[in-house]
This record gives C-alpha cells, sequence and structure tokens, in this order.
C-alpha cells in the first residue's frame, strides 16, 4: 500500500489563475467543477501590480486556486484558455507535495 503522503507528491496539484471579475471567475470555477477536472475551486479577491505592454498596471483581480489531479493540468490548462477573458491568462500549477489523506481521496472521488 502506498502512503498516503508518497502519492501526493506526484499526483496532485493547485492551479492559479485570476480573472477580472467575480462573475467570469465564478463562471471559470464553476465549469471546472462541472468538468470534473476541479475538484474545488476557491476565489479569493486581490489586487495585482504588474507590468504589461510595458507599463505599470494595477487591476482588481479574483484569484482562483484550483484543486486537480496532476495528470489532468493539460485538460485543465486548455480549458482555462478556451474559456479565459484575458490575452494571456495566469495559469500556473503548484505540485503539492504532501496532504492530508482523506482530503486527497475526495479529489480523487469527484475529479474524473
Amino acid at each position: 500500500m502506498i502512503h498516503e503522503t508518497e502519492r501526493t507528491a506526484a499526483a496532485y496539484a493547485a492551479v492559479l489563475t485570476t480573472c477580472g471579475d467575480r462573475a467570469s471567475a465564478k463562471a471559470l470555477a464553476r465549469a471546472l467543477v462541472e468538468r470534473q477536472l476541479a475538484a474545488c475551486v476557491q476565489m479569493l479577491p486581490i489586487d495585482s501590480i504588474y507590468t504589461w505592454d510595458g507599463k505599470i498596471e494595477e487591476a482588481a483581480e479574483i484569484l482562483l486556486i484550483c484543486k486537480i489531479k496532476r495528470a489532468d493540468y493539460e485538460a485543465v490548462e486548455k480549458a482555462i484558455r478556451a474559456l479565459h477573458a484575458y490575452a494571456t491568462p495566469e495559469i500556473v500549477m503548484l505540485p503539492i507535495a504532501q496532504g492530508f489523506g482523506p482530503y486527497l481521496a475526495w479529489i480523487d472521488s469527484v475529479t474524473r
């Protein structure tokens, strides 16, 4: 039997992306969960400062934290790119190095 923390290093990740408003963030989050690509998507309001087209910009955004199986990353990225309003959306995968076994089992149970 694989120890719960051993399987997490390779099996799960959090994908970060941002949206410009709550409505589009909610629509994207719902689509990922309905397609069983994400077990859970958390949405947090943030203030972003970044360089775009040679200028420093500031924007209020919604940060999405999507809990996924790492094996589904390509499908998650494809879905975000298809549904996102930004020309160049943030899509960053952070591997989960360790996690609570029952929570990770839940991710397995609700994703494809």
